[in-house]
């Protein structure tokens, strides 16, 4: 089964079917665009509540959690994928400017750690295989690819090309990356306010003309990568574009925060509509085991960031959004919110997911012998 197959299986893709008579093409995107307008409207709601409930991070974990209650429960919120995409084009324009060029040099300083540490979170993951295997009940190979910290669609395709099973390994994804985002801003937030107080200068808000000019840029940036097929393709090709333009010295300021909100809500619900309630029936066991084996990585790399942050003499909420096991655009837009250093985490994240997205392939095939060898 391919993966696209597997997406419509789940009831993650939601695409008009193309043979379709145009009138009804027609009327099936209306009430598709009045569907995605409603989740999204629902979604802005959910992150207001969050704000007045003084949540950390409110319109993504908000919108998160309303929009995954719905899912399960079987309303049919919409789902568009491409909506994450779009999220994290404005999250890269946002953080690519703050990238100078001392900070690259720091980064690259900082380049042995840095993969160093992916490759431990590769190692946390395979730990966490092995115990989805004795509670999901799912074999090794779909097993390492659940529990690997990358994207949920890079790991689905992976799986198609070596023979796993797609549809855990997109449900397991889903859910690693919806817990720990719901999670980590809560606790950078708790490191933040009991740990030492390290107050960051605000920069003066951009214009528009020039917010709309890093845009266009952003938008160059994402098309160059989405051609030549990398991962995180829209969110790594504005950083990049935005940073070369930051590192010059070409444009100064921050982004609007309302750029920044609009950023929390579109990802909050990208990853909220995945939620379905078939999570809740035929897919239960894998929905409980996630509830072990994302705590388990959470608190591993928990403890990593801690020796991190003396290792290399940075905050501890930094790093332990820089070493969380979830999407980069995610944790990036939590530090961007919450003050702390995003580029630093970008850098460490974007690593992480080069690192697995090119071998996740290679090491599940070690991973497999290996236990076939213990067995």
């Amino acid at each position: 089964m391919s993966v696209e197959e597997t997406k419509l299986k789940a009831g993650l893709d939601d695409a008009p079917a193309k043979g379709a008579p145009k009138p009804a093409r027609l009327a099936n995107l209306a009430r598709a665009a009045a569907a995605l307008l409603a989740t999204f409207a629902v979604g802005f709601a959910g992150g207001y509540m969050a704000k007045w409930l003084h949540f950390p991070l409110p319109y993504m974990t908000g919108s998160l959690l309303v929009t995954a209650a719905l899912g399960l429960a079987g309303v049919p919120v919409r789902s568009l994928w491409h909506a994450r995409a779009a999220g994290q084009f404005v999250t890269g324009t946002a953080i690519g400017t703050s990238f100078t060029p001392a900070l690259l040099l720091a980064l690259l300083g900082m380049l042995p750690a840095i993969i160093l540490g992916s490759a431990i979170s590769i190692l946390i993951g395979a730990v966490g295989a092995l115990m989805l295997m004795r509670l999901g009940r799912v074999d090794p190979r779909t097993a390492f690819l659940a529990t690997t910290p990358g994207g949920v669609i890079e790991m689905a395709n992976v799986a198609a090309r070596i023979g796993a099973d797609p549809l855990p390994i997109m449900v397991l994804q889903t859910m690693r990356v919806g817990l720990t985002v719901c999670v980590a801003p809560f606790l950078a937030t708790f490191i933040t306010e009991h740990g030492t107080p390290r107050e960051l200068v605000q920069p003066e808000v951009m214009s528009w003309l020039t917010l709309l000019a890093l845009m266009a840029a952003s938008l160059v940036g994402g098309v160059v990568l989405w051609i030549i097929n990398l991962p995180n393709c829209w969110f790594l090709g504005s950083i990049v574009a935005i940073s070369m333009i930051g590192a010059l010295g070409l444009v100064e300021g921050r982004v609007p925060d309302v750029i920044l909100l609009i950023a929390q809500v579109t990802i909050g619900v990208s990853i909220g509509t995945q939620y379905r309630h078939e999570f809740l029936t035929r897919l239960l066991r894998l929905l409980l085991s996630s509830f072990v084996t994302v705590p388990f990585a959470l608190l591993v790399t928990g403890l990593l960031a801690a020796l991190y942050g003396v290792m290399l003499a940075l905050p501890l909420p930094t790093m332990f959004l820089a070493l969380a096991p979830a999407g980069i655009a995610e944790m990036a837009l939590t530090g961007k919110v919450l003050g702390l250093d995003a580029a630093v985490i970008t850098g460490f994240h974007m690593v992480r997911i080069l690192m697995v997205t090119l071998g996740a392939a290679y090491t599940c095939r070690i991973f497999e012998r290996l236990v076939a060898r213990w067995t």
